[in-house]
């Protein structure tokens, strides 16, 4: 992270900014400012330092304005601070992954200032959150050489902490710039201040070069220890807060206690990092520890669980501003239940482990087995949760999996909804995952919950059904008679009366919220969902809307689903899929896929996706056979004879062209495509034009 130079401000942008949310309608002139609001903050993330090529970059907020979080005391304030949402000097660019993290947090020493608070008054708050337009970041921040960032301070470590600024792929490109930049410097003292190498380690030190921060930082050891003299040409990157008499005054020890200083920080660093990270979500003590940063799934790793051999899944993946998604497609019976069964055994803790699973851990150890593991990395956890189960225990074990880490929900593909039994009895719950494992288990009884809550808590419930609602509808609860009934446009509806399809959506969502306000409030929640058949219960144009819905009434939980039902992937964003393959007893998973945006539903069902041939099954039966017989590069006579028939019956449907050219074509990207789906590898467009050529010449024959 470096300071950003206050120049001319793109004020044009800003305006054109303000008409785009307000009518959320593209123009080019917005498009053209954009690019000259992304050049006035170097064209990277502002935290990170990713670059624009790098990552998906943003118009994002320093403030939060809806709604802020201090994670110190735990104080949630709904009106800050939407007075600065038209505010220039609190906007900024940032990648979406920083946007993630930091959500609405706004960390504070002391008390959120006054609704519509002044610049003056702004400046008065006790802020534990770099702002780089502002601060100077070089002031808070180590680096080591394997691309860690290690605070110097207070206000560096929470920066580093809510912006999880340590994440492995940051971590991974800091040190591949310091690697390549550490080689520039070397190169530049043997050639003996070569002019050319000058300018090339200026271009690095620039603000526009990615991940500068850590290589002003070296250069500045690198000087201070007699390795390269202080230039004059390095005093517009370092000078200032970072020039010579900065590196006199600052940096007067040896090389051995440089190393020491950074030792000793990232020591007490990690320390602190575990310290934090030994809390229980149930416990008040441990809210500020919960609070201090966002906690997502980024990766599990599943070995020998059920019928799992070893399986590795990347959450990182997804595009989105807000919170991930991942949606799991496969035919059935190939493990994506299971999967959702093995993220919730790890996340649920272990008093929870003990009422669902019992002592049956030796149960979900592979038949072919002796013991296997489920391993599950959260945000800015430095050691994983992981769980071990073995056929000679009927107990699990493992690391960092006692307490609950987060607020989980696991629904099965049966949602039965409740009888006729009321209950007032809603206790406070941080899992409820009954669902998934016995489909009996009914969802939470919808209208009990709903009159049983008291005004505040009912408004916030009762927004996030009516957002899941595809049409405008108004929810009202009757005081006297304890019903809840549904306003819409033309009709007023009892909860009773409504479909089971609704009634499903309406219990999970107050399911949900229910688990989900033992900690938040209502927008910022935060939290992780599993859904098995996501598309379960549900109207085709409400498989459409599911996800968009979930989204806007859930913006900050993940969720993580399986579904059969190509409509219910509008609304994924890229890299939100993920396809499950059984191939010779050996279960896979895919997630580099083509994006599905702007696909009909058809070429989604012949894609990657989900894999048919075509959509009508006696043709999707005859491809699958000809495929697997067109993969053998030595077919037997009567599997050749077995190729021509099945080549008459494709031709009746005109699938493998008319004309000699056509048929030629054909027959090479039939050939092409059942290699390919026979090594069960991805369409790699480097090798295709190669392999199109030999096939063709192999074909030569035939015609």
């Amino acid at each position: 992270m470096i300071k950003i130079k206050q120049t001319n401000q793109p004020k044009n942008f800003f305006y054109n900014w303000l008409n785009y949310k307000e009518t959320e309608k593209y123009n080019s002139k917005y498009s053209e400012c954009l690019k000259e609001y992304f050049l006035y903050f170097n064209n990277k993330c502002v935290f990170c330092e990713s670059p624009l090529l790098d990552m998906n970059l943003m118009v994002g907020y320093y403030r939060p304005v809806e709604g802020a979080l201090n994670i110190i005391n735990g104080e949630f304030s709904q009106q800050h601070y939407h007075w600065l949402n038209k505010e220039w000097s609190n906007t900024l660019i940032l990648c979406f992954e920083c946007n993630r993290a930091k959500s609405n947090r706004f960390p504070l020493i002391g008390e959120f200032c006054s609704e519509y608070a002044n610049d003056y008054e702004l400046n008065k708050e006790k802020r534990l959150l770099i702002n780089p337009s502002r601060d100077y970041p070089e002031k808070h921040f180590l680096y080591n050489k394997e691309g860690v960032i290690i605070p110097k301070t207070k206000k560096g470590e929470v920066t580093i902490n809510v912006l999880n600024l340590n994440r492995y792929s940051l971590i991974k490109g800091r040190k591949k710039e310091f690697s390549n930049f550490n080689n520039l410097c070397k190169y530049f003292m043997d050639k003996k201040y070569d002019v050319e190498l000058l300018e090339e380690i200026i271009e690095q030190i620039k603000p526009e070069a990615p991940f500068a921060g850590i290589k002003r930082y070296f250069l500045l050891k690198m000087i201070n220890n007699d390795l390269i003299p202080y230039l004059q040409e390095f005093t517009p990157y370092l000078g200032n807060l970072n020039g010579r008499k900065y590196l006199l005054e600052n940096y007067e020890y040896n090389n051995m206690e440089e190393k020491n200083e950074i030792f000793f920080a990232q020591e007490q660093y990690y320390n602190r990092v575990k310290i934090n990270n030994t809390y229980n979500v149930r416990d008040e003590q441990d809210l500020q520890k919960y609070f201090s940063r966002q906690r997502y799934i980024e990766s599990v790793e599943i070995n020998n669980f059920k019928g799992l051999k070893d399986i590795k899944i990347d959450f990182n993946l997804s595009q989105s501003k807000d919170a991930p998604w991942l949606v799991l497609l496969g035919e059935n019976g190939v493990g994506k239940s299971s999967i959702l069964q093995a993220i919730s055994i790890g996340l649920m803790g272990e008093e929870k482990r003990k009422e669902i699973i019992k002592n049956r851990a030796s149960d979900y150890v592979n038949n072919q087995q002796n013991k296997g593991f489920i391993k599950i990395n959260l945000t800015g956890m430095i050691d994983p949760i992981q769980i071990e189960f073995s056929k000679y225990s009927h107990n699990f074990s493992g690391n960092n999996h006692i307490e609950p880490k987060v607020l989980i929900l696991s629904y099965g593909s049966t949602r039965l909804l409740p009888n006729e039994v009321r209950s007032d009895n809603f206790k406070p719950s941080w899992a409820r995952v009954e669902n998934l494992f016995n489909p009996f288990q009914s969802l939470i009884d919808a209208e009990s919950y709903l009159t049983w809550l008291h005004k505040e808590d009912f408004e916030k419930v009762k927004n996030a059904i009516e957002n899941i609602f595809l049409e405008k509808v108004e929810i009202i609860k009757i005081e006297t008679t304890k019903e809840i009934k549904f306003k819409f446009a033309d009709s007023i509806v009892k909860l009773n009366d409504l479909s089971d399809g609704y009634k499903t959506i309406i219990a999970l969502a107050t399911d949900i919220m229910m688990v989900m306000k033992n900690r938040w409030r209502n927008y910022d929640a935060e939290g992780i969902v599993l859904i098995d058949e996501l598309d379960s219960h549900l109207h085709p144009r409400w498989n459409i809307e599911i996800v968009k819905r979930l989204r806007t009434a859930f913006p900050k939980i993940q969720f993580i689903a399986t579904t059969h039902n190509p409509l219910t992937l509008r609304g994924l964003l890229k890299n939100e899929i993920a396809v499950m393959l059984e191939d010779d007893s050996r279960k896979t998973i895919i997630q580099d896929l083509p994006e599905q945006k702007g696909m009909k539903v058809e070429e989604i069902l012949t894609s990657k996706y989900f894999g048919l041939y075509d959509t009508l099954p006696e043709l999707n039966n005859i491809f699958q056979e000809y495929y697997s017989l067109l993969a053998n590069p030595y077919p037997t006579i009567d599997q050749q004879k077995r190729i021509n028939e099945l080549e008459g019956y494709l031709a009746d449907y005109n699938k493998i062209g008319l004309t000699k050219r056509d048929q030629l074509f054909y027959k090479a990207i039939d050939i092409y495509l059942a290699k390919e789906k026979e090594q069960n590898r991805q369409l790699n467009f480097d090798t295709f034009t190669q392999d199109i050529k030999n096939i063709i010449k192999s074909l030569r024959r035939l015609f």
